[in-house]
């Protein structure tokens, strides 16, 4: 338990002390990540498919910035360049986004069919078009069932993203793409991975709650421009890089795979 307190400690140092360098040197990259990230607010409904492919260019724009300034990669101008390694990182990003959406799919398959059972089996005349309907039959005794389901799928999920969560930075230092081939280099380190995270992003948490906040005293729209820019600038400007050096230090810690295989 000390070993894993003092990795926790070591993580969320790490990326605190790459915070203000990553920006330092990255902050042209950083500014153009967040104005791509603000386009699809401003896409009319027939170009909103776009907006995921943005979102992934500009994330891609600020990661390959910060992990070629980890790893010793071309510079670019304040960090801003598109080259090789932003194509391997933008492809790495699309495959992980596609991983977890068919896992997600399938976890909600899995979920639905537990939900439903539980439900027919409380209610056996159970009329499924009733809002009143489902909450009888998922009370009670059968509450408890319904609900560790969706509890279940959501920790599979958060593993899922923390296992390969350091593609990324293999991809970078390897030069080639790797997802799957980088499974097994988070052996070991999800509960550290995890943790380090939520003390990471403790601060942004408080910051956007306190946004909201002052957004309802105001009476800001839903999508009013103000907290929207602050978000964005929150996100690239504070949590990509702190996550960043965080998971460059846990990634230069935990031993390379075998080749050829997941090692989990």
């Amino acid at each position: 338990m000390g070993e894993r307190s003092a990795a926790i400690g070591r993580t969320v140092r790490a990326g605190m002390a790459g915070w203000a360098p990553g920006v330092g040197a990255c902050w042209g990259a950083l500014v153009a990540g967040a104005v791509l990230g603000l386009a699809p607010r401003a896409l009319p409904p027939g170009l909103a498919f776009l907006s995921l492919a943005l979102e992934l260019a500009a994330t891609t724009l600020a990661y390959g910035a910060l992990y070629r300034l980890a790893f010793g990669g071309p510079a670019g101008w304040k960090g801003l360049r598109w080259g090789a390694a932003e194509w391997r990182l933008l492809a790495v990003q699309a495959l992980i986004t596609v991983i977890l959406t068919v896992v997600a799919a399938v976890l909600a398959v899995l979920v639905a069919a537990v939900v439903v059972g539980v439900a027919k089996s409380n209610a056996p005349g159970l009329d499924i078009t009733s809002v009143d309907a489902w909450r009888a039959a998922l009370d009670g005794p059968g509450a408890l069932a319904a609900s560790l389901p969706p509890l279940l799928s959501t920790a599979i999920m958060i593993w899922l993203f923390l296992r390969l969560s350091l593609a990324p930075a293999a991809t970078v230092d390897l030069g080639r793409i790797q997802v799957l081939s980088a499974f097994g280099r988070t052996r070991g380190a999800v509960l550290v991975l995890a943790a380090a995270g939520v003390v990471l992003a403790t601060p942004a948490i408080i910051l956007v709650l306190a946004i909201g906040r002052l957004q309802a005293i105001a009476g800001f729209s839903e999508g009013a421009l103000v907290p929207m820019l602050v978000g964005v600038v929150v996100m690239f400007f504070y949590l990509i890089p702190v996550w960043t050096a965080a998971l460059v230090d846990v990634y230069r810690l935990q031993p390379a795979p075998t080749p050829g295989t997941l090692r989990t």
